[in-house]
This record gives structure tokens, C-alpha cells and sequence, in this order.
């Protein structure tokens, strides 16, 4: 007997919120756990090494009759990647088990349906045919009705079994039933129990086809929405990569839309059965983090992100410290926006996004802080109300040239890059027009935060008003 495991890179997919990679290591292993068989076993595997690769088949433990614990340990080493090669595996797990000589027993799990162009219906004749005693099973792990009258074919060709699992509980019956207890084959194709689910619809997104489902918190400005046919009624599902729920048994689209990018995809949802759709964006995901040379200096909550593609000029904001984001392949410029004020921050970094990939990069925030107090003359803090000021850049002769940012008369800092600016401070609140104005040469060094206290003269055409220091 040959047991052999789809390791595609649907397998991180999710039933119940738990990877099926994850739960089919466990199953195989608590299956496998102090039984005694009566002929040999082995393992192979299919996706697990590269991406895209139909030839990605390998036998993992030889069979034998002592190899229950190495299958065991086996499995728990398998990390999908690939492609669904289902085919082929069968058939190179049939010539190892030399079956044209020997009796031969396969058993197949699988999530998917074949993806490199192979018939395993004639495949399944073939063998049936040229075999001494040739038997497939095989373990629908997730699949839908569709997709599972694809393969069952290995199951009745060869009279086999061929067993629907939506949960940890069914593969582990499953397994136990061909591959412990020995059943002697038949051919079974179970329907589905006329119970209804309590979700009948499971969705995961991913980046691409042989991609790891996306989590929550790796996208964002998601959305999900189901459009009925024929008549177009559309229902908004979710806006996280990760969704299940209830919805009528009818034939939809399934679109995902996201910033930059929307796929649309057919499926069919059954009252009784839990259909598994995987949306795939063929999108990269973009990770920036912005660096600060001085902790606590740059409060989080004034960065945000600017994203712009490239080829079309069009730019989309992140509001967040840290980015990480999905969006469509292409070259964009990225950049940290402090406070909302781009003359304030660092240049932008321009980057390649590719499918499947993620593109990490940092940004350095060598920003100065400067905080502004203006006192009157006789040494009283002017309320905050009366003061404006702002930082200028200057002309060669020294007069202000670009305002770069502003603020008021608080403690509340304003931030700019390193360098020379001139700091102008006038009382709208006292002579309602700026008539009171101070300029003042400042410095911002990286990373350093200093306090200048500007002191704005009296206007003999008003009297002062009474302050509280």
C-alpha cells in the first residue's frame, strides 16, 4: 500500500479556522499511532518542494512492513507549495509498488483536482487493466460534489472507495477504514448527509494560485461579494481574506475587489454541502516599516503612506504606522508621509511588485521636532489661541521662502527634515491680522527634539490683555 498526500499549495487552506496541512499531519499520524498492518506501507507526496513544478513527485518512506512510524514522522515534515499533479503520482505510485506483478493498494488524499493537464479517469483504466490486483481510494479532503466526481473516478475504475471528508473527525474515519482496518474494496460514492451545515460556504484568498492563503491583517480595503445567477442580486460576504458563512444553495460570482485589482470567480453553493472557494488576486504583498532614529520622537499616529503606480499616476493612502499591503503586480513609489504634509517628509522609494511575492523595504524618518512657546513681554505664556507660527524655508538672501509646516504655541511639535529654516510666530488671536510678528533662524538636527521660546512685543495700539501665567 502506497498513501500518497497532497502537499499543493491549496492545502493552506482552512476548514474550521485550522490549516488542512495541519490536520492532515495530525490525522495521518494519530491513524498511523500503534496500529499493525498486514502489508507493507509507504508515502509519497506531490507540491511540496517547488512552485509550478508538475514533476514535484517523490516518495518519501519506501513500503515496508515496519515503516508505520517513519510514515507517521514523514508527514508531519510535509510544507505544500506546488501544483496538483494527482495524476501522475498515482502512477508512479503504482510502478513502485511494481503493480503490474504484485497486488497494489493506492490511497490518495487530496484537496484539489488535477492541474497539469492529466486524465486520471484513464489513468485509472490503464492501471485497472495492466494490474495484477490494482485498487485506488481516495480521500476527498474538502473537496465539493463537483470537484469530487473529478477524482472518484480512481476510486470506480479500480474498485475502490471513494470517501468525502469536510472535517478532522471524517479524514480520520476515512484513513481508518481503508488504511488500518484493510477494507476489503468496493466501490462507494457517499452523498452528503441531508443535514444542513452550519456554513455552507468557506472562502480563502490568496496572493496566487500556489500561495498560502492570506491571514487576517495581511490585506486591506477588501471586499467580498456574492452575485446571484442569472439575476445579478448581489450580497456582500466580508471584507477579510478568511470568511465563512450561510448563504442559499444557487450558482454565483464570487468577487473579490482590493486596491488595485478584482477577480471574479463561478461557484456553486449547495444547502447541504460546504463549498471551499479559493479566490486567487495574482497580487504581491508591499511591507514598509519607517524607521526612526530617535524613539518616542515621532508620535505613530501622524505617519501614513502614500502608494502611487507608477504607470497609471494614481495614488492610494495607508493610514497606518507600519505598511503592509496587497496590491496588482507593477512598479509604484512609496513613501512616508509625516503629519500629512509631504514638504515635510523623506523622498519617495520606488519599487517592483510581483505576484506572489513580498517586497519589504524601509524608510528613514531623520526628522528634527521643534516645539514653540510664545511668551509677551513681561515673561507670560501667551494662550495658544492668540499665536500661530510655521517653518519656512529660506532664499539665499535669508528671507522666508516655502512654508513647510505649522502649528501653534503649544507643546504639541511640529516635525521637519534636517536642515536651516525660519521661524516666523505671529499673535492672530491678540491683534486679529498678524500686526505682532517674530522671525527667528532655527536648526533641526536628526533625530533631536529642541524647545525655542519666542517672545512677541507689545502693540501699543491695544493693551495687552490680562494672562494667566
Amino acid at each position: 500500500m502506497m498513501i500518497v498526500m497532497d502537499a499543493s499549495g491549496s492545502m493552506w487552506g482552512q476548514i474550521d479556522g485550522v490549516n488542512k496541512i495541519v490536520i492532515a499531519r495530525d490525522v495521518v499520524r494519530e491513524s498511523l499511532a500503534g496500529a499493525t498492518l498486514t502489508q507493507s506501507v509507504g508515502l509519497m507526496a506531490y507540491g511540496h518542494t517547488r512552485k509550478g513544478d508538475c514533476s514535484d513527485i517523490a516518495v518519501l518512506v519506501p513500503p515496508a512492513r515496519d515503516q508505520i512510524g517513519a510514515v507517521a514522522a514523514a508527514v508531519g515534515d510535509i510544507n505544500p507549495k506546488g501544483k496538483t499533479p494527482l495524476t501522475d503520482a498515482v502512477r508512479q505510485a503504482a510502478a513502485t509498488l511494481r503493480h503490474t506483478e504484485n497486488p497494489a493498494t493506492v490511497v490518495l488524499v487530496t484537496d484539489g483536482i488535477e492541474t497539469c493537464n492529466a486524465d486520471p479517469c484513464a489513468l485509472a483504466r490503464e492501471l485497472e487493466q495492466t494490474g495484477v490486483d490494482f485498487t485506488a481510494h481516495v480521500v476527498g479532503f474538502g473537496l465539493s460534489r463537483t470537484d469530487g466526481a473529478a477524482v472518484s473516478c480512481l476510486a470506480e475504475e479500480t474498485g475502490g472507495r471513494y470517501i468525502k471528508a469536510d472535517n478532522a473527525g471524517e479524514l480520520s474515519d476515512a484513513l481508518s477504514d481503508i488504511v488500518v482496518a484493510g477494507i476489503t474494496p468496493e466501490t462507494v460514492v457517499e452523498e452528503p448527509p441531508q443535514v444542513e451545515p452550519k456554513h455552507n460556504l468557506q472562502i480563502n484568498v490568496q496572493l496566487t494560485p500556489d500561495s498560502p492563503p492570506l491571514e487576517l491583517g495581511q490585506i486591506d480595503k477588501l471586499v467580498l461579494d456574492l452575485i446571484r445567477q442569472p439575476d445579478g442580486k448581489l450580497r456582500n460576504i466580508g471584507y477579510e481574506p478568511v470568511t465563512a458563512g450561510k448563504v442559499e444553495a444557487a450558482d454565483y460570482i464570487l468577487r473579490a475587489k482590493f486596491e488595485g485589482g478584482q477577480v471574479e470567480l463561478p461557484i456553486t453553493v449547495d444547502r447541504f454541502d460546504v463549498t471551499h472557494a479559493t479566490v486567487s488576486l495574482n497580487a504581491g504583498v508591499m511591507d514598509f516599516r519607517a524607521l526612526h532614529l530617535t524613539p518616542d520622537l515621532i508620535d505613530p499616529g501622524f505617519i501614513t503612506w502614500e502608494v502611487t503606480n507608477v504607470e497609471t499616476g494614481k495614488t492610494q493612502g495607508r493610514f497606518t504606522p507600519d505598511l503592509r499591503s496587497v496590491f496588482s503586480p507593477g512598479t509604484y513609489d512609496v513613501r512616508v508621509v509625516l503629519g500629512r504634509k509631504p514638504a515635510v517628509s523623506p523622498p519617495p522609494v520606488r519599487i517592483d511588485i510581483t505576484a506572489g511575492d513580498v517586497t519589504e523595504g524601509e524608510i528613514l524618518m531623520p526628522h528634527g521636532a521643534l516645539r514653540v512657546q510664545a511668551l509677551s513681554e513681561s515673561g507670560e505664556r501667551l494662550p495658544d489661541s492668540f499665536v500661530r507660527f510655521g517653518l519656512w524655508t529660506l532664499k539665499a538672501n535669508g528671507s522666508r521662502d516655502r512654508q513647510v509646516t505649522n502649528g501653534n504655541a503649544s507643546d504639541r511639535p511640529v516635525h521637519a527634515m534636517p536642515g536651516d529654516y525660519l521661524l516666523v510666530a505671529e499673535d492672530w488671536g491678540i491683534a486679529k491680522g498678524g500686526k505682532r510678528k517674530v522671525e527667528q533662524a532655527v536648526t533641526l538636527q536628526p533625530g533631536t527634539a529642541i524647545l525655542r521660546r519666542v517672545t512677541l512685543p507689545a502693540d501699543p495700539a491695544q493693551p495687552m490683555p490680562e494672562v494667566r501665567p
